[in-house]
């Protein structure tokens, strides 16, 4: 199992993508992104090399995903995974984990927001932060 903070992946990845995208991934910074292919490699006596053949990605492309070392993979990518190590649910390979206060208030403005269509009142305010920003960079 490897944990990778949130904050980690969002310093290494400022060059790739945009100062809205990466703002708006930094409000859960706090989060981590746990990896589980290792895991089930072991469970099952195979090794990364072996899943490399059963998929037809790179081991270099293996070894990066399982370890956490590269900063994205795809899903067609995580479908052949998926395919090669037999598993049903996404969250067997990856899991995100969220600080228990951020997941309660995420889960009371997701159900308000299901019960009454209205967007909660922060979601409003980063909406607005984030189109104007944007605005800007297209203007720059």
């Amino acid at each position: 199992m490897k944990k990778m903070k949130v904050s980690t992946i969002l310093d290494g990845s400022h060059s790739l993508m945009n100062d809205v995208v990466v703002g708006t991934a930094r409000l859960l910074e706090d989060a981590e992104i746990v990896l589980k292919i290792d895991d089930l490699l072991k469970e099952r006596g195979i090794t990364q090399q072996d899943l490399a053949l059963m998929t037809g990605m790179r081991i270099g492309t293996v070894s990066q995903i399982v370890n956490g070392k590269g900063i994205s993979f795809n899903k067609v990518q995580l479908l052949a995974i998926m395919v090669a190590l037999q598993v049903s649910d996404l969250s067997e390979l990856i899991e995100f984990r969220l600080p228990p206060e951020t997941k309660e208030k995420f889960d009371n403005n997701s159900q308000e927001w299901k019960e009454t269509r209205e967007m909660p009142f922060e979601l409003k305010e980063l909406y607005r932060d984030n189109a104007l920003k944007a605005t800007v960079n297209k203007l720059k």
